[in-house]
């Protein structure tokens, strides 16, 4: 294996880009930020800590419902930037921050927060993805619609 095939864009994870080719999301782009940037990591760790103790399992753990809230809330503060060919019907649907959180906590709505988490993992993948395709992914990749009939 070469070390260099595993190698990432630290600048680009933290920075973000448009990603496009979204498995099941049609002519799609979002622009996001990479999973696991600094400020995801620093809003995770500060809102698990802030999770009362009355609020968490016996054993500590977050319940999860309360942990996918955490994460949506996450991905709108510190991933999500933007997005281009979203459509209501025929109607452009411009990026808002409200917008966003609509779509990232309704659980109607789970395979654009999906798509958002796809594509910020593309983001954080190889600098070989992020600098050699423009930011389109393999849309013949695994993805975890596969099977599903929403579209």
């Amino acid at each position: 294996m070469d070390i260099k095939s595993i190698k990432v864009d630290s600048a680009v994870i933290e920075i973000g880009e448009w990603v496009g080719s979204i498995p099941e999301m049609g002519d799609l782009r979002l622009k996001v930020r990479g999973e696991g940037n600094e400020d995801f990591k620093r809003f995770l760790n500060k809102a698990l800590r802030n999770v009362p103790k009355g609020a968490r399992h016996r054993d500590g753990t977050v319940p999860p419902a309360l942990m996918e809230k955490i994460v949506s809330e996450a991905l709108l503060d510190t991933v999500l930037i933007d997005w281009e060919n979203l459509k209501d019907g025929d109607a452009d649907v411009p990026y808002s921050k409200d917008l966003a959180r609509t779509f990232l906590t309704d659980k109607d709505y789970r395979h654009f927060r999906t798509s958002v988490q796809w594509a910020a993992a593309f983001v954080a993948g190889s600098k070989e993805h992020a600098d050699d395709d423009d930011g389109e992914a393999d849309a013949d990749s695994d993805y975890p619609f596969s099977g599903s009939d929403q579209r």
